[in-house]
């Protein structure tokens, strides 16, 4: 574990050199003082206080022209105040000092670095540009005056520095002034990849568990409903246009399962209703890029000041992806109503989804004469980056206003009206809300007023800017920072209403002084000449050096109107807009594999339940905390009696290592009963980390009156043990192969290929892995899990594959490649059994008999304690054993196991392990793969023998009748020994009651030779 030291001295020491007596950014000259400014000073940008323009600080006199064509003494201040975006006013005053003999009385010598941007292909200053104007240029001291290039006589003026800032700010200059419009009609850069996609275990027994999600999604409310955001920098990485699968998720409740063919959409209470199919081909659509963002995006770090009432954002809850639809005015005026009311009242749009969470269906709406303009795009969008949309961002139809909160923009788009008056359900007035630091409940007349003033609704998005590289936990040895090299800091901006990002600035120093950021857009980001709906990414390249002694790294930046981010966020009760200034900041750590100690970057918080930001619980939430923990009965429970709890007639659930009894909860619980459910008589971390992630006091008040005591030391300790165990294995599953279908924590859905019938009741069902992952990724005598979707949850249930039987890999004859792994299917061999008036038949057994061909099903895995890896060599429980003679116990369906263990022995030319196997079944028509069996015994040498008993065999039968016992054990079997293993698997009551007891008294020892599959 790395550990935290002092810093050294130099670490504390200013930035760059700084002036020992005070710089202020405001003053309308460069000071004449005989101590040089510092070199972040000179380059850094400000408003400065008596221009028009934001200019950099050394630019903040505007300069005077001289009327001699070669004089070049103004080129960054003319830049600057060339900006295209306005013209710029009769300049008012003259500088009546030289600029160039300012400039070059504090030129900096070490500034910091501001890169060109590579991939706008700006050139970069290169090396051999980098010279005195007099070092082997050839010419004379009487001629060289004449013949200097460009960059020489800027030489004479700035450092190399200064003019890689120049060339940026001309480059960024002519890229602002080249952005593109948007016509509508792009297509999106990104695509869907469903490969990346499945479903997570957390969704089994939700109402969602038909809903494939991304594994990169970070969830922050527990398992239902989904709210999630990616991790930030795989976000940043994808792109400035978001992939479907990265964008951050909001619900509030399950969602619908609506189909395209029957969804409908309607407008004024019936005027006009609308199909799927008649919003898609009745109406012209536009397609453009739109940054949305949830209004309690970084909603952390004000809940680590003090909790609010919502759940904790980190930073990634913003995404820009491309959106298709008519616009909402189109539609509006198909249902014949007026772009303009004739009688001047203001009036308002109103929308519904067809969810329904806990507190009716979501609603709002916004002012009828905004949606009506063309130029603010309000779209009713059916595709998502040119697919349609994916359940959880609102198919088959959202809601889709550039600019605005996430929270308005409705999805599962059913109703739209207009009324007089504004939308007065529960989610428009009680959510989407910034109130007055003061007001600190929802309750009281304060509250209730306030909830309910206009004022108070978050509409257009706020400005913000986030640092994403350097990423949280990121190490930068102190032994890699090279004279010369440089870091590039990389982070997103955004604003709402359609305002442009005008600037973006980064400091070293906490804000004494600021760097400018070089943005980049979405291609063709402009609408109606003005309006910017996208975000941007920006960057700046620093020098390591400069890097690695920051106190701190700090990001803002400007709109149209020249304002900037406040330093700090603004508190208030629902936790919303938060745009403070983002900071970053540096630790320098001893990693003990490591003598030399790194610098180790902390951003604010970690999204989800992780607490590695540098920002910590406030003494009003630590106090908070305690009150919480405080007055628990001494009554301690054990895991075995929590677990039996786990009922909607009898709900237990254990947060912070305290027992409660939830049961009374589950029908008011305002996120349903379902997300009670799934922790019920559930004895580990996650009902603390979901139920800390979601709840406020209030609700903490309520749990305490259903305390019944707290779990045993062991039982806590064994929550301690699982949760680490579980961080370890998400953390090893993440690194496996590219080519492996099978997740553990996930469902990854199949296609059905085939169906085979092998006798009356069984059948092989061949199925297709997802494309791109050929492999299973199973060991043999693993099991896979098949899951078919409920209405409320999961069927699941455990099968071995009876191919393939040998992994993937060169080893073997070419004449066994239909038996291994990495062919792209997979086959289980199955029982059907059908109901009757007796029995209701098998649930799973009788949807695969009856799925059709081409349909999908789900499987996770691999799950099982034991796996063989060959030449009598297994891994059971993580523990290795080697047997040389091995015996298998079977019955019925249980045989596929050990199937899957004798196959591979038989079908390996160097495996010399030696099988006995028994087989019990009730019939003949009842030994599954009896062909298969016999011929792997016929061609085995006398390595395998296979005894079936039958316990109803037909007069026919010449083997083994009856059931199985010692003696049948003791004649089939091999006797115990030192390298001799048992395995067993069939109907419990064979197992428990004949074959455990015959083997014990022969010998065999539980968990030391015999074990279950």
């Amino acid at each position: 574990m790395p550990r935290y030291i002092d810093p050294p001295a130099y670490t504390n020491a200013p930035c760059l050199d700084s002036p020992p007596t005070p710089y202020h950014d405001s003053s309308p000259t460069i000071p004449h003082t005989p101590h040089r400014p510092s070199n972040q000073q000179l380059v850094a940008f400000h408003a400065s206080a008596r221009t028009e323009y934001f200019v950099p600080t050394i630019l903040s006199n505007r300069p005077s022209y001289s009327d001699d064509e070669d004089d070049e003494n103004v080129p960054l201040a003319h830049l600057l105040f060339s900006q295209p975006r306005d013209a710029p006013p009769a300049y008012s005053t003259v500088v009546r000092q030289s600029y160039r003999e300012t400039l070059l009385q504090h030129v900096p010598r070490h500034p910091v670095v501001v890169d060109i941007d590579e991939e706008a292909g700006l050139e970069q200053i290169r090396a051999d540009d980098v010279r005195s104007p007099r070092s082997d240029s050839g010419y004379s001291s009487d001629d060289s005056e004449k013949h200097k290039t460009e960059y020489e006589k800027l030489r004479e003026r700035y450092s190399p520095q200064e003019i890689a800032l120049l060339r940026a700010l001309q480059h960024e200059k002519d890229y602002i002034t080249k952005l593109e419009q948007n016509d509508g009609k792009r297509k999106s850069p990104q695509h869907s990849n469903r490969s990346t996609v499945s479903i997570d275990e957390a969704d089994q027994f939700s109402p969602d568990n038909w809903l494939p999600r991304s594994s990169d999604l970070i969830r922050l409310t527990g398992k239902h409903p989904l709210n999630a955001e990616a991790h930030l920098t795989h976000l940043f990485d994808a792109g400035l246009i978001t992939p479907n699968e990265l964008h951050y998720v909001r619900n509030h409740g399950a969602v619908p399962r609506l189909l395209w063919e029957f969804h409908q959409l309607d407008i004024e209470n019936g005027k006009l209703i609308l199909s799927m199919d008649d919003l898609k081909n009745k109406f012209d659509s536009v397609n453009i890029p739109v940054a949305l963002a949830c209004d309690g995006n970084r909603r952390k770090e004000l809940n680590l000041i003090k909790k609010s009432k919502g759940f904790s954002w980190g930073a990634g809850a913003v995404s820009c992806a491309y959106w298709k639809g008519p616009l909402l005015r189109d539609v509006l005026l198909e249902a014949g109503i007026d772009h303009k009311m004739p009688d001047g009242k203001r009036y308002w749009v109103n929308f519904e989804g067809a969810d329904e969470p806990s507190e009716g269906r979501y609603a709002t709406s916004i002012p009828f004469d905004y949606a009506m303009d063309p130029t603010n795009d309000v779209i009713l969008a059916y595709e998502m980056n040119d697919t349609p949309l994916p359940p959880d961002h609102g198919y088959p139809v959202r809601l889709m206003i550039p600019g605005y909160v996430g929270g308005r923009c409705i999805k599962w788009l059913k109703r739209i009206w207009i009324s007089e008056k504004e939308n007065d359900s529960y989610y428009h007035i009680w959510d989407n809300r910034v109130l007055p630091s003061f007001v600190t409940d929802k309750d009281g007349e304060f509250a209730e007023t306030l909830f309910r003033h206009p004022d108070t609704a978050c509409n257009e998005q706020n400005l913000n800017s986030v640092i994403v590289k350097p990423a949280q936990g990121e190490k930068i040895p102190l032994a890699s920072a090279k004279k010369g090299e440089t870091y590039r800091i990389e982070g997103y901006a955004y604003d709402g209403g359609g305002h442009e990002v005008q600037r973006v600035e980064v400091s070293l120093d906490d804000g004494e002084s600021w760097l400018y950021c070089i943005r980049k857009f979405p291609d063709a980001p402009i609408r109606h000449g003005k309006k910017f709906w996208t975000w941007l990414h920006w960057h700046v390249d620093v020098d390591f050096t400069h890097l690695l002694r920051a106190k701190s790294i700090t990001v803002r930046c400007f709109n149209v109107f020249k304002n900037t981010q406040p330093q700090y966020g603004s508190w208030n009760v629902m936790g919303m807009m938060n745009n403070g200034w983002y900071v970053v900041k540096p630790f320098v750590i001893q990693d003990d594999d490591s003598e030399t100690p790194s610098i180790f970057y902390k951003h604010p918080v970690e999204p989800g339940t992780g607490d590695g930001g540098w920002m910590k619980p406030s003494t009003e939430n630590q106090i908070s905390t305690a009150k919480q923990e405080a007055g628990a009965p001494s009554k301690q429970f054990t895991r075995e009696e929590i677990e039996k709890h786990d009922k909607d007639s009898d709900c237990w659930i254990v947060v912070d290592n305290k027992v409660y009894d939830a049961t009374s909860v589950l029908d008011w619980h305002p996120g349903g009963k379902a997300a009670v459910m799934s922790h019920a008589g559930k004895v580990h971390a996650e009902t603390s980390n979901e139920f800390e992630s979601i709840h406020d006091g209030y609700a903490y008040q309520k749990l305490k009156e259903c305390i019944l005591g707290t779990v045993t030391d062991k039982a806590a300790a064994f929550i301690k043990q699982s949760a680490e165990a579980a961080a370890k294995e998400k953390a090893e599953s993440s690194q496996g192969s590219d080519k492996i279908t099978l997740q553990k924590h996930r469902w990854v859905p199949v296609k059905l290929l085939d169906r085979k019938s092998i006798s009356d009741d069984t059948r092989a069902y061949t199925f297709q892995l997802p494309d791109g992952k050929p492999d299973l990724g199973l060991g043999t005598c693993q099991h896979l899990q098949l899951g078919f979707h409920m209405k409320d949850r999961m069927l699941i249930r455990s099968y071995t594959p009876t191919k393939p039987l040998l992994p993937d890999g060169k080893s073997g004859d070419d004449k066994n490649k239909n038996f291994r792994d990495g062919n792209g299917t997979f086959e289980l061999t199955v029982k059907t059994y059908f109901p009757t008036d007796e029995q209701p038949g098998g649930a799973m057994s009788n949807i695969l008999d009856c799925l059709p061909i081409g349909e999908e099903i789900e499987i996770r895995g691999p799950t099982g304690e034991v796996m063989y890896n060959g030449n009598g060599s297994f891994t059971i429980s993580d523990k290795k054993y080697t047997f040389n003679r091995i015996n298998l116990v079977l019955g019925g369906s249980g045989i596929t196991p050990g199937y899957a263990l004798l196959a591979r022995a038989m079908l390996s030319s160097n495996d010399k392990t030696e099988i006995r196997v028994v087989d019990a079944n009730k019939s003949e028509k009842d030994i599954l793969l009896k062909e298969a069996l016999d011929g792997f015994e016929k061609d085995s040498n006398g390595r395998l023998k296979i005894t079936h008993v039958l316990s109803h065999p037909s007069d026919n039968w010449k083997g083994k009748k009856g059931h199985v016992d010692a003696d049948i054990i003791k004649e089939a079997l091999f006797e115990p020994g030192e390298k001799t293993g048992v395995f067993l698997c069939g109907p419990p009551a064979m197992i428990q009651k004949a074959a455990l007891p015959a083997l014990r008294d022969w010998g065999f020892k539980e968990d030391e030779n015999v074990f279950g599959f």
